[in-house]
């Protein structure tokens, strides 16, 4: 993977948003990223997807989600989709009308990975979310992508689940979905036009997934219902914006809530490590420092003077010897 740095430069309030460009399987990947100024500690990280048609510069001024996440110190990258048969910006998401075989899964996971490599991120804080197209890649993610990404919002896209697809999600999944009752493109109510789970149908899904047992619907207003989707033994939610009259569009002020603001304040009540144990590779002794002590503790447990633990078995082979202390040095040299 070879990162070239494209030359257009914007300062923004707050920040500034640059293009930088990736190559993922042998293709040029683009992405507009927006990062705050005056960052002291490291940023979390908002993956914004921009709808079919549509483009990243254009995500970024029709969302608005900079004007709300960089005065938090909250960087927004904005992934540039590929071209599908037809010559039309898409995402991959199995769908019969988006007419792309790349893979864009891969492409998101390398961009987060190059990011990281280049900026001061927060990988336990890392988010996704998209329009139309966008948002059935949050979906998508979801899916494929939740060892990297913490939670997931959609708007106006739908749960693409094919019968040959597999979500390799293996602990709980916050879901964010705004979605307007008159949607001409990505139609609210069933059947879905392209055989994607409609809204309820992903209700139903997660909230079985994620063991929500609970639902408060709250009024927003005279047109905006809030369902919020719980139990008392996570804090995990499936939320779900209803937009009486609301047609396929990022939702702005003029409906008595903005997307982006809410997406934002739904993304941060989320760490990674919440669902996560977050263990150390040759950390034996579980201090969070890979050092001598590890090793001491791994020889201890060879002479039977200390119980063995499977975080002594560094290569995974189902045996504690030689082997794992000299992976432990390598580890240790290798910092």
């Amino acid at each position: 993977m070879k990162k070239i740095q494209l030359t257009f430069l914007l300062i923004i309030s707050f920040g500034f948003s640059q293009w930088f460009e990736i190559e993922v399987e042998g293709v040029n990947r683009d992405y507009l990223l927006s990062f705050p100024d005056n960052f002291l500690e490291p940023c979390p990280l908002i993956i914004n997807m921009h709808g079919y048609t549509s483009n990243a510069y254009a995500q970024l001024l029709y969302s608005q989600m900079d004007d709300y996440a960089l005065p938090q110190n909250i960087a927004v990258v904005y992934p540039q989709g590929m071209n599908n048969v037809q010559g039309i910006s898409s995402w991959n998401v199995g769908a019969n009308w988006d007419g792309n075989f790349y893979d864009d899964v891969t492409f998101i996971a390398e961009m987060i990975e190059d990011i990281n490599s280049n900026f001061n991120i927060d990988m336990n804080r890392v988010y996704a979310c998209g329009m139309s197209n966008g948002g059935y890649m949050a979906y998508e993610l979801a899916c494929h992508l939740s060892d990297k990404i913490t939670a997931f919002g959609s708007v106006t896209g739908n749960f693409m689940l094919n019968s040959n697809q597999n979500c390799n999600q293996e602990r709980e999944v916050p879901i964010i979905h705004f979605h307007g009752t008159s949607d001409a493109v990505v139609n609210y109510y069933p059947p879905s036009f392209d055989g994607a789970l409609t809204v309820e149908e992903s209700i139903d899904y997660w909230s079985d997934f994620n063991n929500l047992t609970n639902s408060n619907p709250e009024i927003l207003n005279n047109v905006v219902e809030k369902f919020i989707y719980s139990s008392e033994i996570t804090n995990t939610q499936f939320i779900h914006y209803k937009v009486t009259g609301g047609q396929h569009e990022w939702f702005g002020s003029s409906w008595g809530f903005h997307t982006s603001e809410e997406l934002i304040n739904f993304f941060m009540d989320y760490e990674l490590s919440d669902f996560t144990d977050l263990v150390i590779l040759g950390d034996v002794n579980d201090d969070e420092i890979v050092n001598i002590l590890d090793i001491i503790q791994v020889v201890n447990m060879i002479l039977g003077n200390l119980p063995v633990d499977t975080l002594a078995d560094i290569n995974s082979d189902e045996l504690v010897n030689i082997v794992d202390i000299l992976l432990i040095v390598n580890i240790i040299i290798s910092e």
